[in-house]
């Protein structure tokens, strides 16, 4: 786990900074203690709307994720991108994306309903076939990971976490997960490194 000291705190207080400037967060070469390009980050963001009710992303999460994407595209002409958004999410405006200059051609857009949430994004880690891994999990990740019996336990988002670090050691994918700041959790997430955005 990312432990932040106050040097790193300085580097990440201006956060109107880092949405357009994506290293600072997870590549930003002089600062050998960050998640270089293999691992898993979490962008703690608010949410607009009625508590609940899903809303949209505050604090620049979005434009974040969009960041990175584009930056995968620009430096590799092969690369992938997948952003995984459930149907009870807010969705993706194409206009918006590809005025980020994120290659429309090379960003998959996944819609699964929240409960095969976890399950469509343990598939997608284990397939190996992105660069990166936008995950819109603004009500977490807990969930099912087989089809069938309703009585099979959920597995709690930490599980799935570790399952995501995991396929990024093996396959080289990068994970970015947009959650909610202020979703309760039974378990701390053992991601690469966690940033709390405020609300703007």
């Amino acid at each position: 786990m990312f432990s932040m000291n106050a040097a790193h705190a300085s580097k990440l207080r201006d956060f109107s900074d880092l949405a357009h400037d994506f290293a600072r967060l997870g590549v930003m070469r002089g600062v050998a203690s960050l998640p270089g390009p293999r691992g898993v980050v979490e962008l703690a963001a608010p949410m607009s709307g009625i508590q609940g009710v899903a809303g949209a992303m505050r604090g620049g999460a979005t434009t974040i994720a969009l960041r990175a994407a584009r930056d995968v595209h620009e430096n590799n002409a092969r690369a992938w991108c997948a952003w995984v958004n459930p149907t009870n999410a807010p969705s993706l405006y194409a206009p918006s994306v590809a005025q980020a200059r994120v290659d429309l051609d090379r960003l998959l857009v996944i819609r699964p309903d929240p409960a095969s949430l976890a399950r469509t994004v343990v598939k997608i880690a284990i397939s190996g076939a992105f660069d990166l891994v936008v995950v819109d999990a603004h009500s977490g990740l807990s969930g099912n990971l087989t089809v069938g019996s309703r009585r099979r336990p959920r597995v709690d988002g930490s599980v799935i976490v570790r399952k995501l670090a995991l396929a990024s050691e093996e396959n080289g994918t990068r994970f970015l997960l947009l959650t909610n700041a202020s979703t309760p959790r039974p378990l701390p997430w053992p991601v690469s490194l966690k940033v709390s955005l405020p609300r703007k």
